[in-house]
């Protein structure tokens, strides 16, 4: 039984979407909708008038949220597993996202963050088996 649906993120530029979550993730948007400035009082508790997002990519989804709101530093992150994890991680050096490599024997961890400051664990399909 499948129990995730999906995973909402804030994302502050709505050039992210194309940018990083197409390009570099090799997301595809499903589709894209408004939030209107009533429903996001009575359910988040923010006062806008908001675009969403559905993306969907590697049998993940994301609803991201455009919203200028920065997020505040935390441990909170996406873990995706690619069979090209450092493809993934040269493309978004490349595109200048902010990256960082954590060494293993075998496969290499790669974290990146989009320019709303959402990071992202990158690692190998088959890491999964070891963890």
């Amino acid at each position: 039984m499948k129990m995730l649906h999906h995973i909402a993120l804030t994302v502050n530029y709505r050039d992210e979407i194309d940018d990083f979550y197409k390009e570099v993730l090799q997301m595809d948007v499903r589709y894209s909708f408004t939030i209107d400035k009533d429903l996001s009082i009575s359910i988040f508790g923010i006062e806008r008038e908001t675009d969403v997002f559905y993306m969907q990519g590697n049998n993940t989804a994301f609803e991201l949220f455009v919203s200028p709101e920065k997020e505040k530093p935390a441990y909170s992150h996406v873990c995706l597993a690619y069979s090209c994890s450092e493809k993934i991680f040269e493309k978004a050096e490349k595109a200048g996202y902010k990256t960082f490599i954590k060494k293993r024997s075998g496969h290499d961890t790669y974290f990146i963050w989009d320019k709303s400051g959402n990071m992202f664990e990158i690692k190998e399909i088959e890491d999964e088996k070891r963890e």
